[in-house]
């Protein structure tokens, strides 16, 4: 085995030991528009060809999804309080998906963030708060 070859195997084992996972970009979610009225939400970095859900809740928090949920384990920046999906939509083949529609005044000051479905790692995005 190569010397290059045993350092590659060297880094695995070492990773698998220690729970480390290689880094992955987090997708990054950003918002436009008012509240109320139109709002457009747009994720970058996401999985190409993957299918996101647009994820509200009116506080943000710390919620660990349930075992038995299919992205079970995962621990989402929004308060389980109030949380719901309010749009989902397939990143493009630049990982870009957009989401738009209209915002009613009781979600203003509330919280969003995406969730990437099991075919796309059940990634997060960072949480932002809708103006």
């Amino acid at each position: 085995m190569s010397p290059n070859r045993c350092i590659h195997v060297l880094v695995a084992v070492v990773a698998i030991l220690t729970g480390a996972a290689p880094a992955v970009a987090q997708p990054v979610l950003t918002i436009e528009g008012s509240c109320p009225g139109a709002l457009r939400a747009q994720v970058t970095g996401a999985r190409p060809g993957r299918s996101l859900l647009l994820l509200f809740a009116p506080d943000a928090g710390s919620t660990r999804l349930p075992l038995f949920h299919w992205c079970g384990g995962v621990t989402l920046g929004l308060d389980w309080h109030g949380l719901q999906i309010v749009s989902g939509a397939i990143a493009d083949e630049n990982g870009v998906a957009v989401m738009e529609g209209q915002v009613g005044s009781r979600a203003c000051g509330g919280y969003l963030q995406t969730l990437n479905n099991p075919d796309g790692g059940c990634e997060i995005s960072n949480v932002v708060q809708i103006p």
